[in-house]
């Protein structure tokens, strides 16, 4: 039977020789989060139903990820992650036009380079297949009847109140969850061998990522006009293994404009992008100043955790720094209303900053925005309508880094063969928001800005 097949474990690569049944056993005992389900408890009241509302989360099984991602756009998620691998392979042709280089005259000896490719080819398939085995065995057990109450879909609880906006915190000053901090919402302390990843590591950084952009925009067939922010802007992405920083990872995006802009407040980042460990005391610094206080009580602190940070913490460091900036809120409770406000904000952002609106492709000097919902930020980079009327958000995502054939066109001129395939992973349209609700943005307010600074 196909359910007794052999099932590699995605967290510690245990093999169940008792199909999938033994595999979510040993899930729910060695790796759930909190209270297994297999096991009773004496407080297990029921909530009431009518207040709250049921969110399905997964977390994301591709070794060194470990997001938690809403059910139904985990297919999406991992199409990314692919995408991240495939681009390698897929798009070697299109970078060797352009960044063809001269034979070379030194080093290893071509028969020693040879084996060495076949060498990392090799080790690559291997890791792909053991990487594609493991969504696999995932994707099943998210079919099992049941398995929704098991580990890696987490039936989240989130407040229904007309003062709360669940894209970034609860109703102010309770405690939240791990619907809103993630799983290590009860954190006292981050591992030690975390700790030295992220000062070793510090963050994974790509600048001329826009200009590229810019380019495949251009040529895609698709593409009625686009807007970008300033070319400046570094992709500030997550490292190997380190979890749910992704709003520090945008915060630092943000930092990168303001540092090489000289906007307001520059002085204080010293021309180097702060270290999440940095961001954390800031934050702490804000709440001990007043500002935006109620997020210590909402998280308990996050100094030295994991905890996720959202649009409230992004606010607190820039108003510490005193950078002006600016949040807004966009919530509907109708099917695609919230996105279709979004978008129109964003658009009218971007129309904001055009010198020549009769360009296709249309740059400005604008900074880029914050944008949060529900478990998840990332950093608004531009907009794009497409020839059939679809619209897009030109994203940074931190959860994806840029693939080699994308740096490798870095401060190039170049014809891309595929341009819609290498833009997939920074085009966030309807197939994303329409998951979502609510969203938080937050942007800085530039010179002879006509919103005032909320």
């Amino acid at each position: 039977m196909a359910g007794d097949e052999a099932v590699d474990c995605p967290f510690c690569g245990w093999t169940s020789d008792s199909g999938e049944y033994g595999m979510l056993l040993h899930i729910e005992t060695l790796h759930s989060e909190g209270e297994s389900p297999f096991t009773a408890r004496e407080d297990s009241a029921v909530e009431d139903s009518g207040t709250t509302e049921n969110l399905d989360y997964v977390e994301c099984p591709v070794d060194g990820c470990g997001d938690l991602i809403v059910l139904q756009e985990l297919d999406y998620h991992l199409e990314l992650h692919s995408q991240e691998e495939a681009d390698s392979v897929q798009e070697k042709s299109a970078v060797k036009s352009v960044t063809e280089a001269a034979p070379c005259t030194s080093g290893p000896s071509r028969m020693h380079r040879e084996a060495g490719r076949h060498r990392q080819s090799t080790d690559d398939s291997d890791k792909n297949d053991r990487q594609a085995n493991a969504i696999s065995a995932w994707r099943r057990l998210l079919k099992m009847p049941g398995s929704s109450s098991g580990h890696g879909i987490l039936s989240f609880k989130r407040q229904q109140n007309e003062k709360h906006s669940s894209a970034g915190h609860s109703i102010r000053g309770k405690r939240l969850s791990k619907a809103h901090l993630g799983k290590y919402a009860y954190e006292e302390r981050m591992p030690d061998w975390l700790v030295v990843l992220l000062k070793k590591g510090g963050q994974n950084t790509s600048q001329g990522v826009v200009s590229v952009i810019a380019q495949l925009l251009e040529q895609s067939t698709s593409t009625k006009y686009a807007y970008l922010c300033h070319p400046c802007i570094q992709h500030v992405s997550k490292l190997r293994r380190e979890g749910g920083f992704c709003g520090y990872r945008n915060i630092q995006m943000m930092f990168s404009y303001i540092i090489h802009t000289k906007f307001k407040g520059h002085e204080y980042l010293r021309d180097a992008l702060p270290s999440i460990f940095q961001i954390q005391e800031w934050i702490e610094t804000a709440w001990d100043q007043g500002i935006n206080a109620h997020g210590r009580a909402e998280t308990g602190g996050i100094r030295g955790t994991r905890k996720y940070i959202g649009t409230p913490e992004a606010q607190a460091i820039l108003r510490l720094l005193e950078i002006p900036c600016a949040a807004q809120a966009f919530k509907h409770p109708e099917p695609a209303k919230s996105e279709a406000l979004l978008m129109e904000h964003v658009e009218n952002y971007f129309q904001s900053g055009v010198e020549d609106p009769s360009q296709h492709i249309r740059k400005t000097k604008l900074p880029p925005l914050f944008l949060q919902h529900n478990g998840h930020s990332i950093t608004i980079i531009g907009f794009e309508k497409e020839r059939n009327g679809a619209k897009n958000l030109i994203v940074f995502d931190p959860s994806f880094r840029d693939s080699s054939p994308i740096v490798r066109l870095i401060g190039q001129t170049f014809v891309h063969p595929t341009p819609d395939v290498a833009l997939k992973q920074y085009r966030r349209g309807t197939k994303y928001l329409k998951a979502y609700r609510e969203f938080e943005m937050l942007r800085l307010v530039v010179k002879d800005d006509p919103k005032p600074e909320q």
